[in-house]
């Protein structure tokens, strides 16, 4: 057992302020990578290396994620987030085509800044009735005592997933979920690819969460050795012995198989039986179904008429109240794994789902464009969904706040603004065209105006050009800036989550180049009166200019010499990853940038090197 300054102490060493984000991916046996690579993520992180090096890999394997959370789908081709995006089934995705392999994804998110959100379930905490657990760390989750409000929050999960080929079923499945909390395994989920055989089992009763806290007015005197020596034979007993921890007695006593076994005397592993439809992965929209032995009513009944000491139990109703308590651990059980279990991989499975996903080639809006009324964000991966929202924008705040970007002098200075105009659009053949046909007459204005008021319209966003001082349709100008228009959308539009984009650079100047450099600064900085998500940028680029704006910008911010309006950034907002192809194996390599906006680490074969070569 810990004492509560020793809790503290602990949970405060990474008490330090960032907001909820993707924080690590770990990828094995995905398309062209074999061995584990890990990558990590800041704010913004820039993915560089040559062409089919793997950069796109890594957005792929969150896509093949999501569709496995959301749709429990581990065989897809074309995803949720649309577009481009077909990942050609399992057999395409494993590494080498080797049906031998498992995939193996695994990812954290960072909830520091989340504390007690409804995102995770272990923080309601409303529904842990067992007096056993009144003790462990997992209590002090809920606010009971508020020493411990600014610490006992779940700061970081993970969720790990091994898929498998099954000849059996000729179809890939989920064969194992790894679930973290704080950096540890909390327990894990196994299946073989038949329906009805997946367990919940390898639980770390190691974990902070799964200990007891003693209160710390029961001081120990360091001096006194037998009282020592006896409080660390304590400790390590109940750190090594599952029996001892109000979970593991739990688990033991009401698991259906460990029951079983345990009346045969055998020597068996912490698991208990838990429905699911095919696979490791239960349904993630119930609560967990867990396999538990039943309140036996006759055996209660028999096994206390023989307790001499209770004779009126029956009489006093004694017996069904016990019965009741008995149903009340099972369900106060199934209640803390199912926070403790399926709360992480929720959380996954939402973030994902809020991921906004833009694709290297982004459609331009025709004329007589007519935006999607009803959001669709699988419309994001052409850029459609951008101008969906510029269309349907009715109080102009999103299209002040591009034209801001476009327009301005220390922006991107394209030379461009958008407008919108409304047009009234007369039916062929109508009354209202009749009136015009036969031609007017006084009595005629009368109705004329009620048919007016009936009138369908229809919005139109074109391009103002400073310069000439024309309108242009977006189609009809330089495909660069209508390119940039979703890019610009994305990043300041008030949605949180991950932000991937592949090339935004795109048919783009480098003058306007290094002006996205600020938009994606400007893009994760946290919105005022914000609370919860923020936007984690992922951007896969070719761009050496975007990047130098953003070293540019960590450089003048540790000098304290950032222009007047110049939002800065810090090195550890900051990640950049070459990917790279070697002995037919992605790499990832990081990166690290210091304080000055200088790189740490040597560029692989040299800093665009390409560069260096024609100058000299």
């Amino acid at each position: 057992m810990r004492s509560l300054e020793a809790w503290l102490n602990a949970r405060s060493e990474a008490n330090y302020e960032v907001t909820m984000r993707l924080s690590q991916i770990e990828i094995e046996n995905f398309k062209g990578i074999g061995n584990s690579q890990s990558v990590d993520l800041k704010p913004i992180t820039l993915l560089f290396g040559p062409n089919s090096a793997g950069k796109s890999t890594i957005l792929q394997s969150l896509h093949y994620l999501r569709e496995i959370l959301e749709r429990r789908n581990a065989d897809p081709d074309q995803t949720i987030a649309g577009g481009l995006i077909d990942l050609g089934g399992f057999a395409t995705l494993v590494h080498s085509h080797d049906l031998n392999r498992a995939i193996n994804l695994r990812v954290r998110i960072d909830l520091r800044d989340d504390q007690g959100s409804e995102r995770l379930p272990l923080n309601s905490g409303g529904s842990l009735h067992d007096p056993d657990f009144s003790n462990l760390g997992i209590r002090y989750l809920v606010g009971e005592n508020t020493a411990l409000k600014e610490y006992a929050v779940v700061q970081d999960i993970g969720l790990g997933l091994e898929v498998r080929w099954s000849e059996l079923i000729r179809a890939p499945y989920v064969a194992k979920a790894t679930v973290e909390i704080d950096g540890e395994t909390i327990a894990e989920l196994h299946s073989p690819p038949q329906q009805g055989r997946a367990q919940l089992t390898a639980f770390n009763f190691k974990h902070p969460l799964l200990q007891p806290i003693i209160d710390p007015t029961n001081f120990i005197d360091p001096t006194d050795e037998p009282l020592v020596s006896d409080y660390a034979e304590d400790e390590a007993a109940y750190i090594g012995d599952p029996f001892s921890t109000p979970l593991g007695q739990e688990i033991w006593e009401l698991s259906r198989e460990m029951s079983a076994d345990m009346a045969e005397n055998k020597q068996v592993d912490f698991r208990v039986a838990v429905e699911t439809v095919l696979g490791a992965l239960p349904d993630l929209d119930r609560s967990l179904n867990l396999d538990l032995v039943d309140v036996d009513h006759d055996q209660m009944q028999l096994e206390h008429l023989r307790r001499p000491q209770d004779p009126d139990l029956l009489q006093t109703g004694q017996l069904s109240q016990m019965i009741d308590f008995e149903r009340a651990r099972r369900r106060s059980l199934t209640v803390l794994l199912d926070e403790l279990i399926l709360g992480p991989i929720r959380i996954v499975r939402d973030y994902l789902g809020a991921m906004t996903y833009i694709g290297p080639l982004r459609e331009i809006p025709g004329r007589n464009y007519r935006p999607r009324l009803s959001p669709d964000e699988t419309r994001w991966a052409q850029g459609l969904a951008a101008w969906d929202l510029l269309y349907t924008d009715t109080s102009g705040r999103l299209l002040g706040k591009v034209n801001a970007w476009l327009s301005e002098e220390e922006r991107l200075r394209t030379g461009y603004r958008l407008e919108k105009f409304q047009f009234k659009e007369v039916p062929v053949p109508s009354r209202f065209h009749q009136l015009f046909e036969r031609g007017l007459a006084e009595d005629d204005l009368g109705e004329l105006q009620e048919l007016y008021a009936t009138l369908g319209g229809r919005s139109e966003i074109a391009l103002r050009d400073f310069e000439k001082g024309i309108r242009v349709a977006p189609s009809d100008v330089g495909v660069g800036i209508s390119q940039m228009i979703p890019v610009i959308v994305s990043c300041i539009r008030e949605h949180q989550g991950i932000l991937a984009i592949e090339q935004p650079e795109l048919h783009v100047h480098p003058a306007l180049q290094v002006g996205l450099g600020d938009l994606f600064i400007e893009a994760v900085q946290t919105p005022e009166g914000w609370v919860g998500t923020h936007k984690t940028l992922l951007i896969e680029t070719h761009s050496e200019h975007i990047m130098l704006r953003l070293l540019r910008r960590i450089r003048e911010a540790t000098e304290n010499e950032l222009p007047p309006g110049t939002v800065g950034l810090s090195a550890n907002d900051l990640s950049v990853i070459y990917v790279e192809s070697i002995d037919g194996d992605v790499r990832f390599r990081p990166l690290r940038v210091d304080g000055e906006g200088e790189f740490l680490d040597r560029w692989p074969r040299g800093f665009f090197e390409e560069r260096a070569e024609e100058l000299f």
